[in-house]
């Protein structure tokens, strides 16, 4: 092993806005990894992660009785 070789390391992948978009969801906006997405009235944050779409928090604004 030669100590002065650079690092490897995994770059991380882009997100990809696509995977929301196909699943019904809205882009609302969006900042570095993170997305704000809106699907009828529930507003989530999703974070990319691992190159898929981790759900972070959200609101859900459903119907009332």
């Amino acid at each position: 092993m030669n100590p002065l070789a650079p690092l490897v390391f995994a770059a991380p992948s882009a997100p990809n806005f696509e995977l929301l978009r196909s699943s019904g969801w809205a882009i609302a906006s969006f900042t570095g990894s993170y997305c704000v997405a809106w699907r009828g009235r529930d507003e989530v944050v999703f974070e990319w992660r691992g190159g898929e779409w981790h759900r972070v928090g959200g609101r859900a604004c459903g119907a009332a009785a």
